[in-house]
């Protein structure tokens, strides 16, 4: 039987995805939207358009009752330069701070059984060669502390007799990617673009896998999930495949991180091998693309 989904961060490079995923499954969606044009794109998708100030709490309260879940899939990442300046973060910081807990205390006031909160992988400290699952150690700093206020906005759901979900995605994989289109553009420029040792780990997810991801989030167990693809390479291939889908030889690399440098260069330099199988095993999701063929399919 459908459910009916609140959604952020709709037309987003995740959400544009989930949502005609999840109308596609039989749910009903109200997509959150800021303008005309992005309300136009979500009905195309089957999708009810609605129009809510996330930091307003009334306005919230309005809009996420009557719903079975609400999905706060809403961020604002800078790219580029932009991302070294702290006030670029600002907004991000907002969404994952304030309208995170927000929703969640809309959600438990109005009866909505289940917030599906997104998050990130990057906080894991190094894990060199080996798997990471969700209870490894993790650091932070002022780019991605406010992580932690969103996912335990999502936990005082479950705290509240509900079930909060948490998704700690890998770095997004995807033609519409801003960070993929920079590692693009780097290789075609003869560069590798990709903070770290050769030989560590890092770990991808297609936002299709990802879309799928939270789809399954729908019927998980309240808890933590680790989302990423089903077998991360170390970066010397991903230079491989980089160069080879720019038609070059070799591509150069990033020099070495040395101090000071900045802290979110330093935590995407760090090895991450993530594993996802507790939300496989919850739930039966599988990830499907793998990020260095994904470079090779782009050549």
């Amino acid at each position: 039987m459908g459910q009916r989904v609140f959604v952020t961060g709709a037309t987003g490079v995740l959400g544009r995805r989930v949502v005609p995923m999840l109308v596609g499954s039989g749910h009903s969606v109200s997509a959150v939207v800021r303008s005309e044009a992005k309300a136009a794109a979500v009905r195309d998708a089957g999708a009810t358009p609605v129009e809510v100030d996330l930091f307003d709490r009334a306005s919230v309260r309005a809009a996420v009752a009557g719903h079975d879940v609400a999905a706060h899939l809403a961020t604002n990442i800078p790219t580029g330069p932009a991302a070294a300046q702290r006030s670029a973060w600002d907004t991000n910081d907002r969404l994952r701070r304030v309208a995170a807990a927000i929703i969640a205390d809309c959600a438990i006031d109005s009866g909505v059984g289940r917030m599906i909160q997104e998050s990130i992988t990057f906080p894991y400290v190094d894990g060199g060669d080996g798997w990471i699952d969700e209870e490894h150690e993790r650091t932070y700093f002022w780019g991605n502390e406010c992580t932690t206020v969103a996912e335990a906005a999502a936990a005082s759901v479950t705290a509240a007799g509900g079930a909060g979900v948490v998704l700690r995605f890998a770095m997004f994989m995807a033609p519409d990617s801003a960070h993929c289109q920079s590692y693009i553009r780097a290789a075609q420029r003869g560069s590798f673009a990709i903070a770290g040792a050769p030989s560590g780990f890092m770990s991808f997810i297609h936002v299709d896998d990802a879309a799928g991801a939270v789809l399954s989030a729908l019927e998980a167990p309240a808890g933590t999930y680790n989302v990423a693809e089903p077998d991360p390479r170390r970066r010397s291939d991903h230079r491989e495949a980089l160069a080879s889908m720019a038609g070059r030889s070799e591509l150069s690399v990033v020099p070495e991180i040395v101090e000071p440098a900045d802290e979110g260069l330093r935590a995407i330099a760090r090895s991450h091998r993530i594993s996802s199988r507790r939300l496989r095993d919850a739930t039966g999701w599988e990830p499907q693309v793998h990020a260095v063929e994904f470079w090779k399919d782009l050549a």
